[in-house]
């Protein structure tokens, strides 16, 4: 945090600066037919705004930007998952080179939601750097740290800290073929909390990802994630008679592992439209997460879902006729299989919204 400032205090008065603003919005509906991605299909219609704003700083080799999102999502039916999401930063890009940067982030956010979910309001204390070295115009590699500390101020038992450091490599070739190979290693540290000892999980990421370019306005990108979790640690709490875990209530990229291949095929068939289409298959292994009947037995020790995606989006940019603005409609099917019945569902979603740089 003093690196934060003093790189920007000094940013302030050693140069001379040239400032812009920047403002964006966005409005999309949502027509979800399984909002909860469970056995119990509940529907619901999903509107989502929000509101972007930037005020960048520029001089010679550095660039420094404060901003702030906003993002409202509002259920129909069911209220209560509603939710409001604040954000508020400050990210700062220093050229040393041609060859070199880096960059450097801290950002805070918060997530208000509603009645029984506000037990799940969270704030977010987050700052990242990382540092650029370019072999060549076509290579690459990037390598950084992050740290997240998330604060549930209603339940203090699932507040922790995430540590990760992440190494990525670039390359193009004269093919108009892409490759980038990277991986990572992060650790989510959980503190003592009344009378529940620390506990810790760590875990490794792979990753890779070929892109090609079949015609001028068409590409093909095929990538593969691998993920395996060197060690684990379980939460539970009761409530109501019900024992609930942590991975069940987060379902973040602790709660499992194994691995997510995907294909997608992008085609620009103007300046102002473009379509993609999207394949994904993943298998995930929830080692600390018992497989249960809908009596609630115990029928596997560990839940295992293999899941496949589909996607269509479309863009159209409409400045033509009102200045900044883009449409931008989508459709996805997800079908998950499970040894656990409860997760054993498909989810259809279609997706229709307004893009508006001021």
């Amino acid at each position: 945090m003093k690196t934060i400032i003093f790189l920007f205090t000094a940013f302030l008065f050693s140069h001379t600066l040239h400032a812009q603003i920047e403002v964006s919005s966005e409005l999309f509906r949502y027509s979800d037919d399984n909002i909860y991605n469970s056995s119990a299909k509940v529907s619901d219609n999903i509107y989502n705004a929000s509101l972007n704003g930037a005020y960048n700083f520029s001089s010679g080799k550095n660039t420094l930007q404060l901003y702030n999102q906003n993002t409202m999502s509002y259920y129909q039916e069911n209220i209560g998952t509603s939710s409001l999401l604040r954000k508020f930063g400050v990210a700062d890009n220093v050229k040393f080179s041609e060859t070199s940067q880096l960059n450097l982030g801290i950002n805070y956010s918060i997530k208000n939601n509603r009645d029984v979910f506000t037990l799940l309001d969270f704030s977010q204390i987050s700052a990242y750097g990382n540092l650029r070295y370019s072999f060549s115009e076509s290579d690459f590699l990037t390598g950084g740290y992050a740290y997240y500390n998330n604060s549930f101020v209603n339940f203090s038992l699932f507040s922790h800290d995430v540590h990760k450091a992440f190494l990525r490599f670039n390359s193009s070739f004269e093919t108009e073929t892409s490759l980038i190979l990277g991986g990572d290693v992060s650790a989510k540290l959980y503190p003592a909390n009344e009378g529940t000892p620390g506990s810790e999980a760590y875990q490794l990421n792979l990753f890779a990802q070929v892109g090609q370019a079949l015609t001028t306005n068409t590409g093909l990108s095929a990538y593969l994630q691998l993920r395996s979790n060197l060690s684990q640690t379980a939460r539970t709490f009761y409530y109501d008679n019900t024992l609930f875990y942590q991975d069940e209530l987060f379902n973040d990229v602790f709660s499992n592992e194994g691995f997510e291949t995907g294909m997608s095929l992008t085609k620009i068939f103007s300046s102002t439209f473009g379509a993609k289409a999207e394949f994904v298959y993943a298998k995930r292994e929830y080692s600390t997460l018992p497989a249960l009947d809908f009596g609630g037995n115990v029928i596997a020790s560990s839940r295992i879902d293999n899941q496949f995606a589909f996607g269509i989006e479309l863009q159209k940019d409409i400045s033509s006729y009102l200045r900044g603005v883009s449409v931008q409609a989508n459709w996805n099917y997800l079908f998950n299989t499970s040894n656990d019945r409860f997760y054993k569902y498909d989810n259809q979603l279609f997706s229709i919204g307004l893009d508006y740089t001021f």
